[in-house]
């Protein structure tokens, strides 16, 4: 009762706002959430998730397989725009933790039924050590247990990163050689099929590298990001 009212009070004193207009009455207005760039299920590109890549997917190409590491099959809920960095944002470096539910909401929606239906578990990429201590928490685990409460299914941590740098500030190739032999699933054992959760897909470098190490334990993988670049 005491937590209620306290909550009650913080919303009459501080009302929730849009993220993006700042509209008073919740955290992604309606007019908002259907402005958003949703990627079109029959244009994406059926292996990698390339929001124009259903007949030719320069993404997941056979000239970009030799420059790049592969993450498929993989799904994104929205394009990345200002919209949607702004949504990731707020969520992950102003540590709006509420945003998670809806987020998940939505990545839940875009999965094909069957991915769940095959899945035993969700599991997720884990955060850095330095993107840890400067949150103080994990945002993709927090995002893949509010998306295993939307889909039923259990959350599970399964993937280790090993002193990986934080993968913003790195280019393609950097990127890939950061993640290269970097994840370790020692915990996938007794898994054989999970679905993996991160928040956006940059390179697809980070996916590529969880669904390696998960593949090195004789664990298969789907995965599904909120945003992708």
């Amino acid at each position: 009762m005491a937590s209620f009212f306290a909550q009650a009070l913080a919303e009459t004193l501080w009302p929730t706002r849009c993220v993006l207009c700042d509209v008073a009455g919740s955290l992604l207005c309606a007019d908002c959430m259907r402005a958003l760039p949703f990627i079109d299920f029959y244009q994406a590109c059926p292996v990698c998730g390339a929001p124009w890549g259903r007949i030719q997917c320069d993404s997941c190409n056979a000239v970009a397989r030799q420059s790049k590491p592969i993450a498929s099959p993989c799904r994104s809920c929205l394009e990345y725009n200002e919209a949607s960095a702004r949504i990731v944002k707020t969520y992950k470096d102003n540590g709006e933790q509420r945003l998670c539910s809806i987020m998940a909401s939505m990545m839940a929606r875009i999965v094909d039924p069957s991915w769940i239906g095959w899945a035993q578990a969700v599991t997720f990429v884990p955060a850095t050590p330095y993107a840890l201590r400067k949150r103080g928490f994990d945002h993709a685990r927090l995002l893949a247990q509010a998306f295993a409460r939307e889909t039923g299914l259990a959350c599970i941590g399964l993937v280790e990163q090993a002193h990986a740098a934080d993968q913003r500030r790195l280019d393609r190739a950097q990127r890939a050689l950061n993640i290269a032999g970097r994840f370790r699933a020692p915990r996938a054992a007794g898994f054989d099929r999970v679905i993996v959760i991160d928040d956006v897909t940059t390179t697809g470098a980070t996916l590529a590298g969880a669904q390696e190490a998960l593949a090195r334990v004789q664990c298969a993988s789907k995965l599904v990001t909120f945003a992708r670049v």
